[in-house]
């Protein structure tokens, strides 16, 4: 359930697991795993880079255009 997106509190409530302990050891890591989170980590900080690099250059031209007229 994790792997597939689900909350752990969620999982851990449908798998009827009461304590973290227990849960994660039904939780097993692995080394794909951590590569797939590597890169979805990856492709969030660079959607993050884009959005703030598009917010300084509108304000920048916004700024520029302002003190023009």
């Amino acid at each position: 359930m994790i792997k597939a997106g689900i909350p752990e509190g969620v999982a851990m409530k449908i798998s009827g697991h009461k304590t973290r302990s227990v849960f994660e050891r039904y939780n097993i890591v692995n080394d794909r795993d951590l590569k797939l989170t590597a890169q979805r980590q990856e492709h969030y900080l660079q959607t993050q880079k884009d959005t703030i690099s598009s917010i300084i250059h509108d304000f920048n031209e916004k700024r520029a255009n302002h003190n023009v007229g």
